[in-house]
């Protein structure tokens, strides 16, 4: 219950029957929406975790997440996340580069799409304009500035994919 109360105040929409191991949820609203689907999980003894959503932007995260210590969601435009997800520790996932890296040009903003199923290991950051697919697993440490297809391990700086996880109709022996 203090979970929801903590939220709500926050301006957090859904987010029935969520938890927080700890009370370090910061939650920045700055006029966007936040979104949260029922039976999430945040861990954050060592560490705050941050959700922000700026006007007019959308943050959205689906039912059944953990989202561990130290761990950011940053959405200046759109950041869908479906059902499922796990989040490392001080693991990242941002819709902007927050600078801009020509004089003029402004802060690069694209939506960020995170299937069903999608676990990032610890110190993953996600960069803007990615989409990852169902089932996909990102490697500790790893920095994802290209769209990751749904059942695949990718790893690195910058994440490569590793190997796939299709399931085969033959059985394993």
């Amino acid at each position: 219950m203090r979970a929801l109360i903590v939220l709500r105040a926050a301006g957090v929409r859904g987010g029935n029957r969520c938890t927080m191991e700890d009370q370090r949820v910061a939650v920045r609203n700055a006029g966007g929406t936040i979104t949260l689907g029922d039976r999430g999980n945040f861990a954050a003894p060592e560490a705050r975790v941050m959700l922000r959503a700026v006007a007019p932007a959308s943050l959205s995260i689906g039912s059944r997440f953990y989202i561990n210590a130290g761990a950011s969601i940053t959405a200046y435009s759109s950041v869908t996340i479906g059902d499922d997800f796990k989040m490392g520790p001080f693991a990242s996932i941002a819709d902007t580069a927050g600078h801009e890296i020509t004089a003029g040009e402004g802060a690069r903003i694209a939506p960020v799409v995170i299937g069903n199923n999608v676990w990032l290991g610890r110190g993953v950051a996600v960069m803007p304009g990615v989409t990852i697919g169902d089932n996909a697993i990102i490697g500790a440490n790893s920095v994802v500035t290209k769209d990751v297809p749904a059942d695949t391990v990718v790893a690195g700086t910058p994440a490569r994919p590793i190997r796939s996880l299709a399931h085969s109709s033959t059985p394993r022996r």
